[in-house]
């Protein structure tokens, strides 16, 4: 999708592109492209045609290119964000063509590495068994990301090897990791 779009060919290319990760509603798409607008991110411009009503079309400016490579190149910062953030940055990298992925990954582990840390630190000092609980749920849901970011996205991306950036556990050292490399 590239060039000018009006909001229903962007809305279509959501979905099509994005729905089963990432639903973008009709009035949720109309209220960010005039925020974008107003942020000097996207223009628009009114297209009058001959049998329907006019239509509103929207280009990204230099200004809006630069948000979306800054927003694309960086990694999520909270784990929650992951699913619907993270893999809308892989599906761009991916349709986009864009180079960089490997380095997204690497910065992306090395981000959840960080919790991982955090969350083992909460992990000793807690007492309450509900939030242990809680704890080890969401140090089993970050540890699943970081596997699942080898496993799978590493292979999606195409560019180089990330293995090497999560930690030496069993499943590592025995080269199950190995089999999709």
């Amino acid at each position: 999708m590239s060039g000018p779009k009006h909001g229903y060919e962007i809305l279509q290319f959501l979905d099509s592109s994005l729905g089963s990760t990432w639903y973008v509603g009709t009035s949720q798409l109309y209220s960010l492209l005039k925020r974008l607008e107003r942020e000097g991110l996207v223009v628009s411009s009114v297209e009058p045609q001959e049998t329907r009503p006019s239509k509103r079309v929207f280009s990204i400016t230099p200004e809006g290119k630069k948000a979306f490579e800054s927003w694309v190149y960086c990694p999520t910062e909270h784990v929650r964000d992951l699913r619907i953030e993270f893999l809308a940055k892989l599906f761009f990298f991916h349709y986009l063509s864009l180079k960089g992925g490997s380095q997204l990954l690497v910065a992306q582990i090395q981000v959840l590495e960080q919790i991982k840390e955090r969350l083992k630190e909460k992990q000793q000092k807690e007492k309450d068994p509900y939030s242990m609980l809680v704890l080890r749920f969401k140090m089993t849901t970050l540890e699943a990301w970081l596997q699942w970011l080898i496993k799978e996205a590493t292979p999606f991306i195409g560019e180089g090897n990330t293995r090497n950036c999560l930690p030496l556990t069993e499943e590592t050292s025995t080269g199950e990791n190995s089999k999709r490399e």
